[in-house]
């Protein structure tokens, strides 16, 4: 399975306002992931800035998920931030993918 800690970062060149989380995996299973945001000044984002409160994204016993009410999350995202994506906890799932459906702003 996916080991817990952080597995990937990447910098958003535009605002943004994000409507939707997904995720897929590549066998049924459990994963948690948190998504933490920053500015390129306070690099790097730790759990301290999380942006999912206590609605993380959640794949249970499944192969995908999905997430638009996102309740509780920072949703706003300013040109140049960066986001680093953190597992919680994952079961069976050897390869996760998340993917975040924004609108620009």
């Amino acid at each position: 399975p996916v080991a817990a800690g952080t597995k990937a970062f990447v910098e958003v060149p535009y605002g943004a306002t994000i409507n939707r989380v997904s995720m897929y995996a590549d066998v049924s299973g459990s994963a948690v992931v948190d998504i933490w945001k920053d500015t390129y000044a306070n690099y790097p984002p730790t759990v301290a800035d999380t942006i999912t409160a206590s609605a993380k994204p959640t794949i249970t016993t499944a192969v995908k998920s999905q997430d638009s009410t996102l309740t509780g999350w920072t949703t706003s995202i300013t040109a140049g931030d960066g986001l680093m994506f953190s597992v919680d906890s994952c079961s069976t799932i050897t390869k996760l993918y998340v993917t975040l459906k924004v609108t620009t702003t």
